[in-house]
C-alpha cells in the first residue's frame, strides 16, 4: 500500500499538466488521402491511430477520416500491400488535422511500427537500438510451442532448448532473467532459474512480437541487460462513425513429426464506445521421432486464453485484461522409464488508463500476475518434488508530451513488488520478496534527417530472503541503487538504411 501511495505520488508531480484541473478534452477530427507514388489514389489502405487503438480502411478514392479523437500526440501507422509502410507524428489541439501520405511500392515486406524501443510508436527504421518485429505471415510461419523456438530465426536472437516445449530466447550470448520479456508491455515473471524453467506465454494470436537486441536500462530498469521481447496482442477493436462490428480469426495446423495439432480462435467487436476482445488457443504433441529412435518422454500439452473489454469516453479510454494458461511439459530423463513431469499455470490482469491532459496524456498501468510451477518425479503421482510460487505486482505511470512539433519523449514512474513461495520436497531457492521503483525520463529529437534521443533512469530494489537451512541461506535484507542512461544519434542515409551511434 505504501508503495502504490508513493508511486500515485510521484505521477502527480512528475509533470505540471498533471497536477493542474483538467479541463474536458475537445474531440478531434483525423482526414486524409493515401495514394501512391504515381499519384494513383490506394484503396483499403490500413491508417491506424496507435495510442488509441483506432483502426480505419481508405475508401477507393483513397480517403480516411477518423472521428471523435480527444486532444493529443498520436502516431499514424499507414500500411497497404505491396507499398512501404509510413509513419506520421500527429498533435490535435482542439483543430481538426488534415494528413496525406504518399506510399512508395516495396517489393520487401516491412514492418510498419515498433513500440518498445522508444516511449512513443516509432517506424523501426528510426529506433535508437537494434530492433527487430516479428509480424504478419513471417510470425504465422515462426509459430512453435516456445517463444524461444519461435523467435529462434530472428537475426541475433537464438533458443536454449531442452525439450519440445522448452525455449529460452538467447540475446547475444545472455538468456533466463538477464532478457526481460513482456507481455504488451507487461513484465512477466518467468521464474527462469533452471534450464527447464522457459516463459510460458502464448504467441499464436499475437499481433507482433519485438525484440531489442541490447540493453533497454532507461525504460525498463537495469535488469534488461540483454534485451528486451515483448508479445503484442492485437488491439481491442473500435467502433468508427457509430457503426457496430463483429470479426473473428480460426488458425490451425498440424506437425507430423512429434503429431502436434495446434488451433487457435479469435473473436472481437465493437458497438459504440464498447469494444471487446476474446482468444482461445491449444495444441498438443506426442514424443518427437528420429530415423534411429523415438526420444522418449517429450511430449506437450498447453491451453489458454484469453479476454479484453475497452471503452473509449470523452475522458480517455479504460482497458481491462485478463489471460490464463495451463502447460504440461514432459521432461526427457537419462533413464527412458523415467516421466518426470513439469506442469505450469499462469494467470496475468491487468487494467490500463489512457488519458488525454492538453496535448499530452496520461497512461496508467496496474497489473497482476501468478505463476505457478510444479515439477513431479513421475506422470502418475500427485506429491509435488519441486514448487515453485510467484506473485507479481506492478503499477506504472507515464506522461508522453510533444514540447514542439520534433521534440516529443516521456516522464515515467514504475513500481514492482514480487512475492515468491517455495513448496514440495526440494529447495531450488529461498522464499523472497522484492520491491522496486524507477524513475526515468526519454527524449526524442528530429531535425531533418537526424534523429537525436536521450534518456536517464533511477531504480532503487530491495529484497528480503527468509532464512532456510536446507539450502544453508540466512535471513538477509540487501538493497540496491542504480543511475542509468543512454545517449542516440541516428543519420538516415536512404530508405530502408541508417547509421546508429547509441551509447549507454
Amino acid at each position: 500500500m505504501r508503495l502504490a501511495q508513493l508511486l500515485l505520488a510521484t505521477a502527480l508531480s512528475v509533470h505540471p499538466l498533471i497536477a493542474s484541473p483538467m479541463v474536458p478534452p475537445t474531440r478531434a477530427v483525423i482526414s486524409g488521402r493515401i495514394t501512391s507514388s504515381a499519384v494513383l489514389p490506394l484503396a483499403d489502405a490500413r491508417v491506424a491511430v496507435v495510442e488509441a487503438g483506432r483502426t480505419v480502411t481508405t475508401d477507393p478514392d483513397g480517403r480516411y477520416t477518423i472521428t471523435n479523437l480527444p486532444n493529443g500526440t498520436y502516431t499514424l501507422s499507414i500500411t497497404a500491400v505491396g507499398y512501404a509502410p509510413a509513419v506520421r507524428r500527429v498533435v490535435l489541439a482542439g483543430q481538426d488535422v488534415t494528413l496525406d501520405a504518399v506510399l512508395k511500392v516495396s517489393l520487401v515486406e516491412l514492418a510498419p511500427i515498433q513500440v518498445t524501443s522508444t516511449p512513443t510508436a516509432t517506424d523501426p527504421l528510426v529506433s535508437p537500438q537494434p530492433t527487430a518485429v516479428l509480424d504478419g505471415e513471417n510470425l504465422h510461419a515462426a509459430q512453435a510451442p516456445s517463444l524461444g523456438e519461435t523467435l529462434n530465426q530472428v537475426a541475433g536472437v537464438h533458443s536454449l532448448s531442452t525439450g519440445a516445449g522448452i525455449g529460452k530466447p538467447v540475446i547475444r550470448g545472455l538468456t533466463s532473467n538477464r532478457v526481460l520479456i513482456l507481455d504488451d508491455g507487461q513484465r512477466m515473471e518467468t521464474q527462469q532459474w533452471g534450464d527447464e524453467h522457459g516463459p510460458n506465454i502464448e504467441t499464436s494470436l499475437a499481433d507482433r512480437i519485438e525484440v531489442i537486441r541490447g540493453p533497454a536500462s532507461v525504460l525498463y530498469g537495469s535488469d534488461a541487460l540483454g534485451g528486451v521481447i515483448n508479445i503484442i496482442p492485437k488491439p481491442v477493436p473500435s467502433a468508427e462513425a457509430g457503426r457496430s462490428s463483429f470479426n473473428g480469426e480460426a488458425t490451425a495446423s498440424y506437425s507430423s513429426n512429434n503429431r502436434q495439432p495446434d488451433g487457435a480462435m479469435l473473436l472481437e467487436g465493437a458497438t459504440g464506445a464498447f469494444g471487446f476482445r476474446g482468444t482461445v488457443s491449444g495444441r498438443t504433441s506426442e514424443d518427437l521421432r528420429t530415423p534411429d529412435y523415438t526420444l522418449w518422454n517429450s511430449g506437450n500439452r498447453a491451453i489458454g486464453g484469453s479476454g479484453a473489454v475497452a471503452i473509449r469516453q470523452d475522458w480517455g479510454t479504460l482497458t481491462a485484461t485478463f489471460s490464463q494458461r495451463n502447460e504440461r511439459i514432459q521432461l526427457t530423463d537419462e533413464d527412458p522409464a523415467a516421466t518426470p513431469t513439469q506442469r505450469i499455470g499462469t494467470s496475468r490482469a491487468r487494467l490500463d488508463a489512457m488519458l488525454p491532459v492538453g496535448t499530452s496524456r496520461l497512461e496508467l498501468t496496474g497489473g497482476y500476475e501468478r505463476s505457478r510451477r510444479r515439477e513431479f518425479e513421475d506422470d502418475t503421482t500427485s506429491a509435488v518434488a519441486l514448487g515453485l510460487l510467484s506473485q507479481n505486482y506492478t503499477l506504472d505511470a507515464r506522461v508522453y508530451h510533444a514540447l514542439r512539433p520534433r521534440l516529443n519523449g516521456t516522464i515515467g514512474v514504475s513500481g514492482l513488488r514480487t512475492v515468491f513461495d517455495k513448496f514440495g520436497a526440494e529447495t531450488l531457492i529461498p522464499n523472497t520478496d522484492v520491491s522496486a521503483l524507477g524513475v526515468y525520463g526519454f527524449e526524442q529529437l528530429r531535425i531533418g534527417r537526424w534523429d537525436l534521443s536521450a534518456g536517464a533512469r533511477y531504480d532503487y530494489r530491495r529484497l528480503a530472503v527468509e532464512q532456510d537451512d536446507s539450502i544453508g541461506v540466512t535471513a538477509q535484507t540487501r538493497t540496491w541503487n542504480a543511475v542509468t542512461g543512454n545517449l542516440g544519434i541516428l543519420y538516415r542515409l536512404a530508405e530502408p538504411a541508417a547509421l546508429v551511434l547509441n551509447v549507454g
